[in-house]
């Protein structure tokens, strides 16, 4: 029941922050459906170019979490930007370990002030599952934390043992807070 009022206390929260961000939105004609802005201090999106790294630069992302098997820049060009890569394989669910490793890595950085980048290729599968991962961590549900995601990003499309992992993810941290 705690577990309930606390994701229903954060969905709150994050509505206010949604109509800030619409505003913005509006005015500014920006993110686009390469980049989705789910909080204020948390995006997903697809791999970037090089352009696509300064773009994230100017929105104030501090931070990066690849998803994806590769890296397609060597750390060097992430100058100012703290980089975690946790390579996953296109449509497997990530080690539960790596989820809570990414989780703990964003919620540090926000924690300080920093706001986080998630992607995979395309956005649909690994990095949405990343961001999932880490709205579970902050107290949401499962449930909660996949609708505030697919509000946003209407065409996420994890893949049924990503979703399997990330209810594991679930129980981890309910257990965790026992």
């Amino acid at each position: 029941m705690l577990t309930k009022i606390r994701s229903l206390l954060t969905l709150v929260v994050i509505f206010f922050h949604k109509i800030y961000d619409n505003l913005y939105r509006y005015i500014t004609g920006i993110p686009t459906l390469k980049r989705s802005r789910i909080t204020p201090d948390l995006f997903l999106g697809s791999q970037y170019s090089r352009i696509g790294l300064g773009k994230l630069r100017a929105l104030g992302i501090t931070a990066i979490i690849n998803m994806r098997e590769h890296s397609v820049y060597e750390e060097a060009r992430y100058q100012g930007i703290k980089y975690l890569h946790l390579p996953t394989v296109d449509n497997t669910p990530p080690q539960l370990e790596t989820l809570v490793k990414g989780a703990d890595f964003a919620a540090k950085e926000i924690k300080s002030g920093g706001k986080v980048y998630i992607h995979c290729r395309q956005g649909l599968g690994r990095g949405p599952t990343m961001t999932i991962a880490y709205l579970i961590s902050t107290g949401l549900t499962f449930d909660d934390a996949f609708a505030l995601v697919k509000k946003v990003r209407t065409f996420i499309n994890p893949r049924p043992g990503q979703v399997t992992r990330l209810k594991e993810l679930e129980r981890y941290y309910k257990e965790k807070r026992l």
